[in-house]
């Protein structure tokens, strides 16, 4: 997988460089944000706390993704409706894997209380 840069703009009104950048996965499906998170940081040389990924848009049967990246100049530039917007992502990505694997636990309690008895449920 790798990342290639196809625009750079900076906007000093919005203290942020607006990037347009093509992140390559052939073979594989349309990346998540934590995947293509590494990449940008050690391209653009910015820390992950400044970088917003806008949108990650994948034509079918290209193993490409376009890329619309804003890279803060300070921390504190990053708007707060955007913050709060990324922090419930994050929960809602953090709940998403919690809720899966308690079920998976509960099963295998099932097939070993199956195994004792002979019986399922008893």
């Amino acid at each position: 997988m790798s990342l290639k840069i196809l625009e750079h703009k900076k906007n000093p009104l919005m203290e942020r460089d607006e990037v347009k950048a093509v992140f390559e996965h052939h073979g594989k499906p349309t990346p998540t944000r934590g995947q293509i998170m590494p990449s940008l940081e050690s391209v653009l040389k910015a820390d992950a706390e400044r970088i917003l990924i806008r949108k990650i848009f994948s034509e079918k049967g290209k193993g490409e993704s376009l890329v619309t990246v804003h890279v803060y100049d300070k921390k504190e530039a990053l708007p707060k409706m955007r913050m709060d917007i990324l922090r419930k992502r994050v929960e809602k990505a953090k709940g998403k894997a919690e809720a899966k694997a308690p079920p998976a636990a509960e099963a295998k309690k099932e097939v070993k209380a199956e195994h004792k008895t002979g019986h399922p449920g008893k």
